[in-house]
């Protein structure tokens, strides 16, 4: 364990977090698939598109957080965990309702193109509100959230595309 003193502590928390993610939300998905639908195709299909596409959010996500947090740092906040982790939780949740609104309105095929869309607007909002307590431009910044959280989108529909059940 003596050698880990020689790796940052931003790195051991990103493959923590990471593992940590990955097992809660791709059994939480699978199991709730698996008992909704009792389909071993959509099941598989569900896995592929989820370890693909939260993968790369999660690596994105990192990303951005890191460059945001490196910018609001030099404020010198301090930050508690607890609220850290709720954080977390509340906005994913949030975040997780706006894709999902349409599927619960909709068909299938009519939500696919409202949901992707409701997401990269909130993904471009995400990147304003970035650049600005970063004091980057927000322009730019919502153009680098957008682009990055569109390309784990787009995995997803590729996924989705080439082991269509």
């Amino acid at each position: 364990m003596r050698h880990l003193k020689k790796i940052s502590p931003d790195y051991i928390h990103s493959a923590f977090f990471g593992v940590e993610d990955s097992l809660i939300s791709t059994t939480g998905a699978l199991a709730g698939i698996a008992i909704g639908s009792g389909n071993r195709s959509v099941i598989l299909l569900t896995a592929l598109v989820i370890i693909a596409v939260e993968s790369t959010s999660m690596g994105a996500s990192e990303f951005i957080s890191e460059e945001t947090e490196e910018e609001i740092e030099k404020l010198k906040l301090p930050a508690n965990p607890k609220i850290s982790g709720l954080l977390i939780f509340f906005s994913y949740v949030v975040a997780g309702l706006v894709p999902l609104a349409p599927y619960l309105f909709l068909a299938p095929a009519q939500a696919i193109p409202i949901s992707v869309a409701l997401a990269l607007v909130g993904l471009t909002i995400l990147g304003v509100v970035k650049g600005k307590l970063t004091k980057l431009n927000p322009l730019k910044s919502a153009l680098e959230v957008l682009v990055i959280g569109g390309v784990a989108t787009s995995i997803g529909i590729v996924v989705g595309v080439v082991f269509k059940v």
